[in-house]
C-alpha cells in the first residue's frame, strides 16, 4: 500500500479514469465540471494498492484539496484517511502551508471529522451535489464543534433544497441509532429528491439493527408510486411505513441528537444538539410508529 505523489503530465490518463468512475460515471457529475485547468498546477497524490490505482486527490498551492476519490471496492480499506494524512504532511513540509481546506459533499463531514477537519456552516450546490466547507491547520485536531452531534446546540436555518437535502445526507451519514420520517405532506420536495432518498438508502442499508419509521397522516391515491414507498418496499426488514391520524409535522428525527422540522418547501430548522427538544419529539411520534396502520397499498405490493 503506497501514496505515491505526482503531477498531471506523469499521471493523468491514470487519474483520469479513477476520477471518470467515481464523479462521472457513479455520482455523474457533469465532465465538463469535472475537468478544468487547476490540474496542470496541482500537486496529484495517487493510491496504490500493489500496481493497481485505486484512488487520487490533488493539493492546490493556495492549500486547497478535493478531487479525491477511491474506488468503490476499495473504500473500505482506510484509503480516504491515508490520502487525508499524505495531503497534510506534503502541505506542512514541502508547501509550509498553515491551512488546508477542501468543498466536502455533505454525506462525507464525518469523515473529515474524524480526521480532525472542522465545518464551516452553509451548505452550498457544486455539479448538483450538497457541499460544506471543511478546513485544518495541517498536523492540529478539530476546534470546533459546528456539525459535531450533541455538541453544537445552534439551531439552524435551512433556506433551499440544496440545504434541506445536504441537512438529511449529513444527519443519516452520522450514524444515529434510528430515524423517524414524519410527513403531513407527501408531495414536499425532499421526499423526491434522489440524493436524500440515497441517504435513506445509505443509512438503513448500512447495519442490521438500523431502522427507518416512516409516518403518514393518510392513504393518498397512487401511493405506491412514491418513492418512500417504493424505497421501503426494497428495503422492508430496515424501513417501515405506517399511517396515523395524528401526524401533524414534517420532521427528520435522527435519535437522539438531531432533528430537521420542514416549515415550506424551501424553508427547515435544524438542530443537532437539543436533546430534550428531539426527545420531545420521540415521544410523540415513536409509538405511532407501532400503534399506525400498514398502508393497504403496501400490502397489495408485497402479494
Amino acid at each position: 500500500m503506497e501514496i505515491r505523489i505526482t503531477d498531471w503530465r506523469a499521471s493523468r490518463d491514470v487519474i483520469r479514469k479513477i476520477r471518470e468512475e467515481v464523479f462521472i460515471k457513479e455520482q455523474h457529475v457533469p465532465p465538463e465540471l469535472e475537468w478544468d485547468s487547476h490540474d496542470i498546477e496541482a500537486v496529484h497524490f495517487l493510491a496504490l494498492e500493489g500496481r493497481n490505482p485505486v484512488g487520487c486527490a490533488r493539493l492546490m498551492p493556495s492549500g486547497k484539496f478535493g478531487r479525491m476519490a477511491v474506488l468503490r471496492e476499495h473504500r473500505s480499506h482506510n484509503w480516504g484517511s491515508r490520502l487525508i494524512n499524505a495531503i497534510e504532511d506534503y502541505a506542512r513540509h514541502e508547501l509550509k502551508i498553515r491551512e488546508i481546506r477542501a468543498a466536502a459533499q455533505a454525506h462525507a463531514i464525518p469523515f473529515y471529522q474524524k480526521n480532525g477537519f472542522n465545518v464551516e456552516a452553509g451548505f452550498f450546490d457544486d455539479a448538483g451535489i450538497a457541499h460544506l466547507n471543511v478546513y485544518k491547520a495541517p498536523g492540529a485536531p478539530e476546534t470546533n464543534y459546528v456539525f459535531n452531534p450533541g455538541r453544537d446546540s445552534n439551531l439552524y436555518s435551512l433556506d433551499d433544497v440544496t440545504s434541506l437535502v445536504g441537512w438529511t445526507e449529513m444527519m443519516l451519514a452520522m450514524r444515529p441509532r434510528r430515524a423517524i420520517i414524519t410527513c403531513s405532506d407527501l408531495h414536499h420536495p425532499l421526499w423526491w429528491n434522489h440524493a436524500a432518498l440515497d441517504a435513506v438508502r445509505r443509512f438503513a442499508a448500512g447495519s442490521h439493527r438500523r431502522r427507518v419509521k416512516i409516518l403518514i397522516p393518510s392513504e393518498m391515491g397512487g401511493i405506491n408510486r412514491h418513492p418512500l414507498l417504493r424505497l421501503q418496499q426494497r428495503l422492508s426488514s430496515r424501513i417501515s411505513i405506517r399511517v396515523s391520524a395524528e401526524v401533524r409535522d414534517d420532521v427528520l428525527i435522527t435519535g437522539p441528537w438531531g432533528l430537521l422540522e420542514l416549515t415550506s418547501e424551501m424553508h427547515g430548522i435544524a438542530t443537532m444538539g437539543d436533546a430534550s427538544r428531539v426527545k420531545k419529539m420521540e415521544a410523540l411520534y415513536l409509538p405511532l410508529t407501532e400503534t399506525g396502520q400498514r398502508p393497504k397499498e403496501a400490502r397489495r405490493l408485497a402479494l
